[in-house]
């Protein structure tokens, strides 16, 4: 018998998997055996904490980066290699349209390669890694930097063990290992074939709620052996008659049906199929006899003595092992049971009385939901999964929530976004529209919002109205300035839509800037104001100058007079901020927060409140996106998507406070990948102000939603 690992996997078909996935997964099994010889079979899995057709199409770019760049690279090892195709994917997703906009760690990687019976694991972010052996789920210690885009300059630690007979590897998306549970995929990898265990931890996940990133890919190590023919060697003698060797004993049954049978084909037929039956049996291989003197017997006796009290030390060792150092894995402790209980209960005593006290008295109710979070979390951390747990921590969740000002909006959805369409910005058309750009057809469209219809307005290569040889070139950004739409194209050139009628129509032209027909090559964001005196003003981020750059109409209105600087100081700042928002003072999203700027100056007196669920349900933030409603004197608010949490937090004007935040129902639209966003303030009558209406655009379309704060 001849022994050798045999690799199988199993993985979910793209048809399967969940249309809110953004995943990628990858296996590529080398066609030549000196390939595999030297570089092994690759398995990769792309996560992705995002959402969207974007989403998809950079996972694939890093996937089929890492499959080139591997079995391409031939400078080195496998370790050496896996790194350093990581690594080129990273920079290919930064340079690339893929990965415009991505935030630092949004892609998790996990890679793993096998050749022969060894094995190589790397991972960064959100995607895991585990290894079942002897029933145990381990976790290959190495260090695991953040996902793609990578944000420090640790390196990529790739792990390397041996594979065994009954091994078997997961590569998996957190988001499944959080939703269905790490017992359940040892259980899974243990019990199932590969693809029946990928196929069966797909459909908890699904029916457990999960959603977003599901990628997994399971790998088994079996045994694979290759039997060598024993049967009855066939002799060809002289005359061409069979002989069999005397010494190879028959079964009787056999020797007697031969016997009995005469000459001819069908003797020799059944003489065939009984050597096979033959075959088939088990039977142990022959040993040569040994002669041996009485000096190696005594000699092999005192080995197997030392073997035997070697054999007690490591019982004996492994005995005091077992008793000193604590138990992981399988096995939970009484008191960690105890523990979990003990917090599950206390968890549901401070519960049960803030649910009493919501309405008399909120403040001593949020201490008491605070305490039942923390002990909830204890509980989990305990390693305790029961339905009530669960059950419990959504009634902790809802009355935080309730708490927190966390509100579900009344949503509706404007217009359908055509198939395909990658849109960009948003502004509003005073004539019941909104303006995007589609970036995969090149165009400015307008959304009617009383019909849901849609229709390009501006072309790649149009001419202005006015004539002239000079033809917009691809449309990249977008701002609304007075009666204008204003447009940006990837040469720096602004342009004027200027709608005429609410169907659509209007006409194009180029804005004239006094002192210089374009903006900086490096120019950032641009931001439009229009006072109450008519006209409007441009605002130009230009790291290269360290300014605002401010634009003013002439009083004409036909041109731009010459740039003046807005800020009172030169900042390199400018270069960090990601977006501007101008109501007179000026707004800028910089290191995850908005400042102010007022009277050309930084106003180091407004900060943002942090939201009150930072510390609990919902910690951290990743703000990408501002619009407003009203000025600071008259009680304005600023509102800002987070794309972390998926929803929009709402703060005053005036000093920042905090006010509520929202986030759509789960069976409404939901705020997974907003590209623009724009403010409809409420009306004022009688003192009383209606909600503003926040408008906001996906790839899947335009929604509206009341921002209610009662």
């Amino acid at each position: 018998m001849a022994s050798r690992l045999e690799i199988t996997h199993g993985l979910i078909a793209e048809r399967d998997r969940l249309a809110t996935s953004g995943d990628t997964l990858s296996v590529t099994r080398p066609a030549t055996g000196s390939k595999t010889r030297t570089k092994g079979v690759l398995y990769v899995v792309v996560g992705a904490a995002l959402r969207g057709p974007r989403t998809r199409e950079a996972t694939a770019l890093v996937a089929e980066t890492i499959r080139h760049e591997y079995y391409y690279d031939e400078s080195a090892g496998v370790p050496v290699c896996l790194e350093k195709a990581i690594r080129s994917a990273d920079r290919r997703l930064r340079g690339g349209r893929e990965g415009a906009g991505l935030p630092s760690g949004a892609l998790g990687v996990a890679a793993a390669v096998i050749r022969n019976n060894e094995i190589y694991l790397a991972t960064a972010g959100a995607v895991d890694a585990f290894l079942v052996r002897s029933a145990r789920l381990l976790v290959p210690e190495r260090d695991a930097p953040g996902g793609l885009p990578l944000d420090d300059g640790r390196g990529v630690d790739v792990w390397r063990g041996e594979l065994s007979v009954g091994d078997a590897v997961l590569l998996v998306s957190h988001t499944v290992t959080e939703t269905v549970g790490t017992e359940e995929l040892k259980s899974a990898l243990l019990t199932l074939h590969p693809q029946a265990a990928a196929q069966h931890l797909h459909h908890l996940f699904a029916a457990a709620g999960g959603e977003g990133s599901d990628g997994l890919i399971v790998i088994e190590a079996s045994e694979q052996t290759t039997r060598t023919r024993h049967g009855p060697a066939a002799t060809a003698m002289a005359d061409g008659a069979l002989d069999l060797p005397p010494t190879l004993p028959q079964p009787v049954g056999a020797a007697t049906s031969l016997g009995l049978l005469g000459t001819g084909s069908v003797r020799a037929s059944l003489g065939s199929l009984a050597d096979r039956l033959w075959e088939a049996m088990p039977r142990r291989q022959a040993r040569a006899h040994q002669v041996r003197s009485r000096t190696s017997s005594a000699e092999a006796q005192r080995r197997a003595a030392i073997g035997v009290l070697a054999l007690v030390v490591v019982v004996f060792l492994l005995g005091i092992f077992v008793v000193v150092v604590p138990r992981g894995g399988d096995a939970t402790p009484v008191d960690q049971v105890a523990s979990g209980d003990s917090a599950l209960a206390v968890a549901l005593d401070r519960t049960n009385r803030a649910d009493n006290l919501v309405a008399t008295e909120p403040e001593a109710a949020l201490d008491f939901y605070r305490e039942a979070w923390q002990e909830v979390v204890r509980a989990r951390d305990t390693g305790l999964s029961a339905p009530a747990l669960d059950e419990l921590e959504r009634r902790v969740r809802a009355g935080l929530d309730g708490l927190y000002l966390a509100r579900t909006p009344v949503s509706r959805r404007i217009a359908a976004l055509p198939r395909g369409a990658d849109p960009m910005g948003l502004v509003e058309d005073p004539r019941g529209g909104a303006y995007y750009i589609d970036r995969t057809a090149s165009t400015v469209a307008r959304a009617n919002t009383a019909n849901g219809k849609i229709v390009d307005v501006v072309h790649q290569g149009d001419s202005p109205a006015a004539g002239g040889t000079s033809r917009i070139s691809r449309p990249v950004q977008l701002e609304a300035g007075g009666p204008d739409v204003v447009v940006i194209d990837d040469e720096a050139r602004p342009w004027r839509w200027r709608p005429s009628n609410s169907a659509g129509a209007g006409t194009l032209n180029r804005l004239t800037l006094q002192g210089s027909p374009t903006f900086g090559e490096d120019h950032g964001d641009v931001a439009a104001y229009s006072p109450a005196t008519g006209g409007y003003r441009l605002y130009v981020a230009e790291p290269s100058r360290n300014q605002v750059l401010r634009y003013q109409q002439t009083l004409d209105g036909s041109a731009f007079s010459p740039p003046s600087n807005y800020l009172a100081t030169p900042s390199s700042e400018v270069a960090d901020f990601t977006q501007i928002y101008v109501d007179f003072d000026l707004y800028a999203l910089i290191d995850n927060t908005l400042r102010r700027y007022r009277l050309e100056k930084y106003d180091g007196g407004f900060a943002l409140e942090e939201p009150p669920d930072a510390a609990d349900v919902r910690p951290g933030h990743d703000y990408q996106l501002v619009a407003g409603s009203g000025s600071a004197a008259s009680g304005g608010r600023v509102y800002l998507y987070d794309a972390l949490h998926d929803r929009v937090v709402g703060f005053q004007k005036e000093d920042g406070r905090y006010i509520g935040q929202w986030a759509p129902a789960a069976k409404d639209p939901q705020m997974d990948d907003v590209r623009g966003m724009y403010v409809i303030p409420g009306k004022t009558v009688k003192k009383r102000r209606d909600p503003d209406t926040l408008v906001w655009v996906t790839p899947e379309g335009i929604f509206s939603s009341v921002l209610a704060t009662a």
